[in-house]
Parts: C-alpha cells; sequence; structure tokens
C-alpha cells in the first residue's frame, strides 16, 4: 500500500522531471529553442535592406541613385542585430559598416547576411563603397542608430 507521504514524494519529483525538461528541451513554439535560451539570450532583430536604384532626368541629363531601403534603422543597446541585405539593383555592392568589423559585397539576384551586437550607443554608416559620392550616384548609406540603456 503506499501511504500519503509517497505520493506526496512522487508528486513533488514528477513536478522536478516536468519542470526540468521544459527548461532544458527545445519548444517548437519559441523556434526550437529551450525556455533558458528564452530568457537568458541577448534580443535579436532581424533588418532586410534592399539595394533600390532610382532614375530621373534633369535639365535633359539622364540621372541616377542608389540607396539602401530603409535607409535608417533603430535599435537598443546589447541587441544582437541581422542584417539581410538583397541585391536588387545594381550589379554589386561593397559595403562595411566599420565601428563593428563589418565588411562584404552584396550582388545583383543574392542576399548577403551579416550579424552584430550593438554594443554601443551612437549612429553608424552602412556604407556602400561602389557609390560612397555624389559622382558614383550615391551616396548609398544607410544609418543604424543604437540606443543606449537606461
Amino acid at each position: 500500500m503506499t501511504t500519503a507521504r509517497q505520493w506526496l514524494a512522487l508528486t513533488i519529483a514528477f513536478l522536478l522531471v516536468l519542470i526540468g525538461t521544459t527548461l532544458l528541451l527545445p519548444i517548437p513554439w519559441l523556434d526550437d529553442r529551450t525556455v533558458i535560451q528564452e530568457l537568458t539570450e541577448t534580443p535579436e532583430k532581424t533588418f532586410h535592406l534592399v539595394t533600390v536604384e532610382y532614375e530621373g532626368e534633369a535639365e535633359g541629363k539622364e540621372i541616377e541613385a542608389y540607396r539602401w531601403d530603409p535607409g535608417f534603422i533603430t535599435v537598443n543597446q546589447g541587441d544582437k542585430v541581422n542584417l539581410v541585405l538583397h541585391g536588387v539593383n545594381g550589379r554589386e555592392h561593397r559595403f562595411s559598416l566599420k565601428e563593428f568589423g563589418i565588411s562584404g559585397v552584396v550582388r545583383k539576384g543574392k542576399t548577403a547576411r551579416v550579424s552584430f551586437v550593438a554594443d554601443k550607443p551612437g549612429t553608424y554608416q552602412l556604407i556602400c563603397h561602389d557609390h560612397a559620392t555624389a559622382d558614383t550616384n550615391g551616396p548609398m548609406i544607410a544609418y543604424i542608430m543604437v540606443l543606449g540603456g537606461n
């Protein structure tokens, strides 16, 4: 015969196993991450930027300008930032975000992905070096503002 004390011990053991399992096993609705990962990982933000070419005419002359769209992103200090750069217009765009040690190339029809932790407040420039000045149909710059923690 099982006593009340044994049932209590079994119930407590079952609850501890259930709680441990919940904390340590991946959960589908948390993108297959554990509860511990969900509670302790750095907030993550993903932004998709597109290479855009604007064409027009001024004083009988055809003009072009290249831009990142969106051209301005705001994140919080400590966020993990993922940039997904889509090459839509232009053959290729060599880019850098020098304060975070990032550089690369996005080509037409391709995607480039870069990530960094926004560890210092300020406003930083994602620069396309192929279109850095008005002479090269730029400047093609996206601004990333990192808000400081309170």
